[in-house]
């Protein structure tokens, strides 16, 4: 005999499953939201800085201008030490070439080429080839005091900007990066590097250091002992000699 409930208990029967369907959807709704929210999103789940938060490097222009009184004899003492650094700033960052650009129909026109012919023979003093220069005039409407510019182009390092701390990091359930982790470190990076062509690449290697390489590969090939000089009569000491033998030798 197959007993029937009626009353309430039926009722709480036949809604049982349309509540756990109801609370599986919901938790599932849930889910897709939190694996759609920005924090489950490169470049938030990135752990490395570098790629969370990129530094730009671009060219920039690095300009010196030089004012020509109309009576100068050529550079001053301090215009000297103010060259003197930014060529020794072109040779060590500089792309390409170097611009000057000298005043044209302005009242010191002559002098800015006798300041010129100072710049050039610093030039000279830095190794700079003449190939390497371009010297360009412009318009400077009579100006008395028309600068004499230099320019070339460097690379510049821009940080990242680091603006999102709606985070409450002392709660995390996901434990994921918080949107700004490693940003002020990027920031800090960008403006300490000495050159900012290095963020692109390593640099080239040096030649090697070829002197005792050479003096060992020529005794090898005339079959002579290779081995440094270890004994106090000057002979050298065995290539298969071990460490008893070169105690031995030391005292």
């Amino acid at each position: 005999m197959i007993a029937t409930l009626q009353g309430p208990q039926a009722l709480a029967r036949a809604a049982r499953p349309a509540i756990t369907l109801f609370a599986a959807l919901a938790v599932a709704a849930s889910t897709g939201g939190c694996m759609q929210s920005p924090r489950n999103q490169a470049p938030f789940t990135l752990a490395n800085p570098s790629e969370r938060h990129p530094i730009k490097v671009s060219h920039g222009e690095a300009l010196l201008d030089l004012s020509v009184s109309s009576r100068s004899r050529g550079l001053s003492a301090a215009q000297w030490d103010q060259v003197y650094g930014y060529l020794s700033g072109y040779r060590e960052r500089g792309t390409g070439g170097l611009v000057i650009r000298a005043p044209k129909g302005s009242a010191n026109e002559t002098a800015a080429r006798r300041a010129y012919q100072d710049i050039r023979q610093a030039l000279s003093q830095f190794g700079i080839s003449p190939r390497d220069v371009r010297l360009e005039s412009y318009y400077a409407k009579y100006d008395p005091a028309a600068p004499l510019r230099l320019s070339y182009l460097e690379y510049v390092a821009k940080g990242p900007d680091c603006p999102d701390w709606s985070e409450n990091l002392a709660r995390d359930p996901q434990n994921l990066p918080w949107p700004n982790l490693g940003c002020a470190m990027q920031n800090n990076l960008a403006a300490m590097v000495a050159d900012p062509q290095d963020l692109l690449g390593p640099r080239a290697e040096t030649p090697r250091p070829s002197e005792r390489r050479d003096v060992v590969w020529g005794k090898y090939v005339n079959g002579e002992m290779t081995g440094s000089q270890w004994a106090s009569d000057g002979t050298p000491l065995s290539e298969h000699a071990n460490s008893t033998n070169v105690d031995t030798q030391g005292d």
